[in-house]
C-alpha cells in the first residue's frame, strides 16, 4: 500500500534511528488497532536501517505461541551475528530461562518470571553485539509475545541509554495486554518514544485510491471510507476487489461494483478478528446477528458478560474499522462472522436475541426477525406478535420478512379467527409479489365470510382482489352480504366503506353493479384534501357517471394523487385517478404522476404495483402518440409478474401492444398479441373496451371492415348500457365512422354526435373527432375543420394523430387544387409520422404510404422557394421553425429559454407577416431552415 499520512511517525522513527547510529539507544512503541499499518511502518524503518548500516534482528508475537517460554527471545538471538562462544552461552541462558519459567506460577505478574542472571547474561550478549554494529530490534505483534521475553525486553530497554540499540515494539490496541505491569514500565522509560498510529482519514483514503489508480465507477472515496473506517487492511482488500471487477469488465463480463464485496474482503475481516483480542469475535458475532444498534447493556446480557468487558470489546471493534454506531460497517463482514458459527450456535444466538428483545418489549418486527432466523418453534402466544410483525414488515416494504413471519405463524396451533388473520395477511403479501399465489388465500377468506367468521370491514377488503381476478359476481355477493349484515336499508343510506367498495366495483364492472345514485352524507361532507383515498375515488366515479370528465373531476383526481401514498389499499384509487386524467386527455399530468409513482414502486420492490403502473404508463404514451415508449412500457408491464397474475388488467398492456403493432403496419405481431389468452370477465370491464377497440383497429388495418365495425359497435352498445357513453373513455363513434368510410359506407352523424358529448378537457379526442367529421363532410368544408383539428392535436402533443390530420388536410387541399399548401402539409405529415414510427424496433422506417401521397421530395422546398420568410427576424424564424415541427408554445419557450408570452408574441407577428391564420399554414421552407438555425 502507498504510505500516506505517516510523515510525523516516520520522522520520529528516523530520529530514533539516527540517535542509535550515533551511539544513543532508545525504544519506540508503535500503538494502533489491528490492520492500521504498524507492520508496514516497521518494515519501512528496517529498510532505512539497512541503508544506514544498522543490523536488524526481529521477532513476531503469535497468539498460538504466547505460552512458549522465551519464544520471542529465541527468535531475536537466532538473527544475531554472534561468535561461537556467544551463541553457545545464549543458548544455555535461553534454556535456563525457559526451564525456570515452566517451574514457576505464571499467574503472579508481580513476581519475576526469569532469574536475574539469565536476564543479565542475555542483555550482555546483545550489548556486545551492538558494539560491533548498531542494532535495531523490531518486535511485531508484541502484544502476543510471551511473558518471559517481555521481561527480557524490559530489562534490556532499561540498559541501552548509551548503547547503539534501538528497540521497536508494535502493540495492538485491539488486544488487552497479558502483562499490563510490564507494558506500563516499558512505556514509562525516559528514552522511549510512543507513536500512535491512527486509521486513514477520508482524505487519506482518497490519496491511496489515487495512488493505486483504482477505477471507482459507482464508488467514491467517501463510500469506501464508510465501508472500512479508514482501515488500510480492509481498504486494500476492497482495492484488490475493485481491480478484479475492472478486469472482469474489460473481459466483457457484467458490471461489478462495491459494496458487493467477496472473498478477499471477507478474508481481511477474518484477519482482523484473528489478530485481535479473542473477545472481539463473540461481540462481533452478536452485533452481526442483531443487525441493529442496541445498548451495550443489552449486548452484555446477551453474551452474559460484564458491562465493562463488553464496552471494551465494542470500542476495540469500532477502532478496528469493523463496527460503526453499534453496527457492522459492511454487509460482507456480517456474512463472514456468521458463517464462522456452527449452525446450532447461530440458531441458539438468534433464539436468545429474540427472547431478550421480547422481554424488553421491542417492536414485533424486531423480535420476529430473530424467530425467523432461529428456525425454531416460537413460544406460546407468538402468533399475535408474528402477525403484527408481518404488518410492520409490509409497511417497511419487506415482503420477504412478512412471508417468513406468516409461514412461521402457520406452524402454530391457532383458533379460526387467528387463522383468518393469517390468510388475510398472506393474501396481501403474496398479491404484492405475484397475485397468482394469493388467490387461494382469497378463497379461504371467502369461505370464512360465508361461515360468518369475517367481519364486514374485513369482508369489504375482498372486493378489490375479486375484481382483479375477474370474479365480479362473488364481489357483488360480498357487498350484498355486508349490506344485509349492516342493515344498509336504513334511512341514512349505506356506510362510507360500503359505498366506496360498491362504487369501485361499478367502476371496474359497470355491467355487474350500478353505481350508488346518492353518496352517503358522511362522504360528501368531507373536504377533498381530508377525504380518505377510497372515498375520494368513489366521488370521482360518481361525478364521471353524472357529468363526464369535467374540470372538477380532473381537479379531484389530481388532489387524490397529491394526497395519498402508494399502498396496497390505495392502488385502486390511484388507478382510478390516473385513468381519469388519461380519459380527460390530461396526458402530461398523467405521465408525470405515473413516472413519479413508478419510481416509488421500484424503490419499494413491489412487482404488482409496477405492473399496474407500467400498464397505465403505456396507455398514456400511446395516447401521446409515442408508440416506441408505449410498446416499451407495455412489454415491461408483462415482465413484472406472469401475465396470468395480471388478471383482468392484462387487457391494458395487450391493447397497447396490439395498437402499436397495428399502427406500425406489423399486423402479424398484432395478431400474436391477440392470440394471448385473456380472462372472459375482462370483457365485462372498461378494460375490455380498450381491448375491443384495439382489436377493431387491427381488423380495420387488415381490411376486415365488418369485423372492425362489429367491435366498435359492441363498444358503443356496452357503454350506452352501462351509462358511461363518454368519448374520452373510448371514442367508438369516430372509430365506427372511420370503419364505415373505409368500407365505402356512410358515416352519418357519428362524429358530430361524439363532438357534442365531449367535455372541456378532451382536446385530443376533439381533434380526432374533427378529423373524422371532416372526412364525412363535403370537400370544400374540410380544410377549416381540419385546421382546427391540427391546432387541437398540436396542443395535445400527439404527433401521430397530428401527422394523420395533416395528411388529411394535405389531401383535401391537393384535391382543391391548392398544391403549394398541400406539399407543405404533406411534408410536415411525413416528418411527424417518421419521428414516431422510426423509433419502433423492428418496424418499418417511415410513415405509411398513404400519409405521404401529397408529399414532395426533401429538396423540392427550400428557404429560397419562399421569399416571405426573409422578412422574419432570426428570433421569429426560430420560433416559427419549432412551431412548424409541432412543438407547443411551452416546449418552444423551454427550448429557447424565453417566456410563453414571448413565444405567443413572435407567432402573432409571424402569422401577420406571412398572412396566415394558424400553425397548419406555416410554410415548409421553415422546416428546411431548421438545420441552418443557430
Amino acid at each position: 500500500m502507498v504510505r500516506v499520512e505517516w510523515d510525523a511517525e516516520l520522522a520520529v522513527l528516523r530520529a530514533s534511528l539516527a540517535a542509535c547510529v550515533s551511539g544513543a539507544g532508545g525504544s519506540v512503541v508503535i500503538r494502533g488497532p489491528v490492520g492500521v499499518g504498524k507492520t508496514e511502518l516497521l518494515r519501512s524503518l528496517v529498510r532505512e536501517a539497512a541503508v544506514a548500516g544498522v543490523a536488524h534482528v526481529g521477532a513476531t508475537g503469535s497468539q498460538a505461541e504466547q505460552t512458549i517460554p522465551m519464544g520471542a527471545m529465541t527468535q531475536i538471538f537466532a538473527g544475531l551475528d554472534l561468535r561461537d562462544e556467544e551463541a553457545a552461552r545464549a543458548q544455555r541462558l535461553l534454556e535456563a530461562g525457559a526451564l525456570t519459567s515452566m517451574l514457576q506460577d505464571g499467574g503472579d505478574e508481580a513476581r519475576p518470571q526469569v532469574d536475574v542472571p539469565v536476564l543479565h547474561g542475555l542483555t550482555g550478549i546483545i550489548l556486545a553485539a551492538a558494539e560491533r554494529a548498531p542494532l535495531l530490534i523490531g518486535v511485531d505483534d508484541a502484544h502476543f509475545v510471551d511473558a518471559d521475553s517481555l521481561e527480557c525486553l524490559r530489562y534490556l530497554v532499561r540498559r541501552i541509554d548509551h548503547a547503539p540499540v534501538l528497540v521497536v515494539l508494535n502493540d495492538n490496541t485491539t488486544v488487552r495486554p497479558a502483562r499490563p505491569m510490564i507494558w506500563a514500565e516499558l512505556l514509562s522509560q525516559p528514552h522511549r518514544q510512543l507513536i500512535r498510529l491512527n486509521m486513514l482519514s477520508p482524505v487519506g483514503v482518497a490519496a491511496v485510491l489515487r495512488a493505486e489508480a483504482v477505477d471507482l465507477r459507482d464508488n467514491t472515496p467517501a463510500s469506501l471510507y464508510e465501508a472500512t473506517g479508514g482501515s488500510p487492511l480492509l481498504l486494500m482488500a476492497l482495492v484488490e476487489e475493485l481491480r478484479a471487477a475492472q478486469a472482469r469488465r474489460q473481459a466483457g463480463h457484467p458490471e461489478t461494483s462495491l459494496p458487493a464485496s467477496g472473498h478477499i474482503f471477507g478474508q481481511a475481516v477474518l484477519n482482523c478478528l484473528m489478530r485481535s483480542d479473542p473477545s472481539l469475535l463473540p461481540v462481533v458475532r452478536a452485533v452481526a446477528a442483531l443487525d441493529e444498534a442496541v445498548p451495550v447493556a443489552f449486548l452484555a446480557e446477551l453474551l452474559d458478560w460484564t458491562t465493562s468487558a463488553t464496552e471494551w470489546a465494542v470500542e476495540a471493534a469500532t477502532e478496528a474499522g469493523l463496527i460503526a454506531d453499534g453496527r457492522l460497517r459492511h454487509r460482507r463482514s456480517r456474512e463472514v462472522v456468521l458463517d464462522l458459527m456452527e449452525p446450532r450456535e447461530r440458531v441458539a444466538l438468534h433464539a436468545r436475541v429474540a427472547g431478550l428483545l421480547d422481554q424488553a418489549g421491542a417492536a414485533p418486527v424486531r423480535v420476529a426477525r430473530h424467530w425467523v432466523a432461529a428456525r425454531r418453534p416460537t413460544p406460546p402466544g407468538s402468533v399475535r406478535v408474528l402477525l403484527k410483525a408481518a404488518e410492520q414488515a409490509l409497511a417497511q416494504d419487506d415482503s420477504g420478512l412478512a412471508l417468513d413471519c406468516l409461514r412461521l405463524a402457520t406452524r402454530e396451533k391457532t383458533d379460526p379467527r387467528a387463522r383468518v388473520g393469517i390468510d388475510a395477511l398472506l393474501a396481501r403479501t403474496k398479491w404484492r409479489l405475484d397475485p397468482v399465489f394469493a388467490e387461494h388465500h382469497v378463497d379461504r377468506l371467502l369461505d370464512a365470510f360465508r361461515s360468518g367468521q369475517l367481519s364486514p370491514e374485513d369482508a369489504l377488503k375482498l372486493v378489490a382482489p375479486l375484481e382483479w381476478y375477474g370474479r365480479p359476481a362473488e364481489a357483488e355477493a360480498v357487498l350484498t352480504g355486508v349490506e344485509a349484515s349492516a342493515g344498509a336499508g336504513r334511512a341514512d343510506g349505506p356506510s362510507v366503506p360500503l359505498y366506496n367498495a360498491r362504487m369501485a366495483l361499478a367502476y371496474w364492472y359497470p355491467g355487474v353493479v350500478e353505481p350508488v345514485k346518492e353518496p352517503p352524507a358522511a362522504s360528501s361532507a368531507r373536504s377533498v384534501t381530508a377525504a380518505e383515498p377510497r372515498t375520494l375515488a368513489a366521488g370521482i366515479v360518481h361525478t364521471v357517471y353524472a357529468s363526464g370528465y369535467t374540470d372538477d373531476v380532473v381537479a379531484d383526481a389530481k388532489a387524490l394523487l397529491q394526497s395519498c401514498r402508494l399502498e396496497d389499499y390505495t392502488l385502486y384509487p390511484i388507478m382510478i385517478a390516473l385513468e381519469t386524467l388519461v380519459f380527460a386527455d390530461c396526458l402530461d399530468a398523467a405521465a408525470s404522476w405515473c413516472d413519479r409513482l413508478l419510481s416509488e414502486a421500484r424503490r419499494r420492490s413491489a412487482p404488482a404495483w409496477l405492473a399496474v403502473l407500467y400498464g397505465l404508463r403505456a396507455m398514456v404514451s400511446q395516447r401521446q402518440g409515442d408508440l416506441a415508449a408505449a410498446e416499451r412500457y407495455a412489454r415491461t408491464c408483462l415482465r413484472q409478474i406472469p401475465p396470468r397474475g395480471l388478471g383482468i388488467l392484462i387487457g391494458i398492456p395487450l391493447s397497447v401492444l396490439i395498437t402499436t403493432a397495428t399502427r406500425a403496419g406489423e399486423n402479424e405481431q398484432a395478431l400474436s398479441h391477440l392470440n394471448m389468452a385473456v380472462p372472459d370477465a375482462m370483457f365485462q370491464t372498461t378494460i375490455g373496451l380498450h381491448y375491443r377497440r384495439a382489436r377493431g383497429h387491427y381488423y380495420l388495418a387488415c381490411g376486415s371492415h365488418e369485423a372492425a365495425m362489429e367491435d366498435f359497435e359492441a363498444c358503443g352498445d356496452l357503454m350506452r348500457r352501462w351509462g358511461s357513453d363518454l368519448p374520452g373513455l373510448v371514442p367508438w363513434r369516430t372509430d365506427l365512422a372511420a370503419a364505415r368510410l373505409a368500407g365505402g359506407l356512410s358515416a352519418g352523424t357519428l362524429a358530430a354526435d361524439q363532438g357534442a358529448r365531449l367535455g372541456t378537457q378532451n382536446a385530443r379526442t376533439r381533434g380526432i373527432t374533427l378529423r373524422v367529421l371532416a372526412a364525412s363532410s363535403e370537400l370544400r368544408s374540410r380544410p377549416p375543420i381540419l385546421r382546427e383539428a391540427v391546432d387541437l392535436l398540436q396542443a395535445s402533443g400527439d404527433r401521430l394523430e397530428l401527422a394523420e390530420t395533416l395528411a388529411a388536410l394535405s389531401h383535401a387541399q391537393h384535391a382543391l387544387g391548392e398544391y403549394s399548401h398541400a406539399r407543405v402539409l404533406g411534408r410536415r405529415a411525413q416528418q411527424f409520422a417518421g419521428q414516431v414510427l422510426v423509433a419502433l424496433p423492428g418496424q418499418r422506417q417511415g410513415p405509411p404510404e398513404e400519409t405521404c401521397q401529397a408529399n414532395v421530395s426533401p429538396g423540392e422546398v427550400s428557404p429560397a422557394d419562399d421569399p416571405a420568410i426573409v422578412d422574419l427576424s432570426d428570433a421569429e424564424r426560430r420560433v416559427a421553425s419549432l412551431a412548424a415541427q409541432g412543438c407547443t408554445n411551452r416546449e418552444i419557450a423551454r427550448k429557447l429559454f424565453v417566456t410563453v408570452s414571448t413565444v405567443e408574441q413572435h407567432l402573432t407577428r409571424v402569422y401577420r407577416k406571412l398572412r396566415i391564420n394558424s400553425r397548419s399554414d406555416l410554410p415548409a421552407s421553415l422546416l428546411s431552415w431548421v438545420g441552418n438555425s443557430p
